[in-house]
């Protein structure tokens, strides 16, 4: 029995063009979350030290 030839024929060829959109709009998206998480944080650790040294 031969082997055949698993790749299809029928796919279509890869448009490296149409997915430089999406990945640059991910990567925007990823640091503006990075940026707010960090922020919160912040903001977070700013209000348990005013917490901690309260008197």
């Amino acid at each position: 029995m031969t082997k055949k030839n698993r790749t299809p024929s029928t796919t279509p060829p890869h448009d490296h063009g149409a997915l430089a959109p999406a990945s640059w709009r991910r990567l925007v998206s990823v640091e503006l979350l990075a940026g707010a998480v960090r922020h919160i944080g912040a903001l977070l650790a700013g209000f348990a030290v005013s917490w901690w040294q309260r008197d």
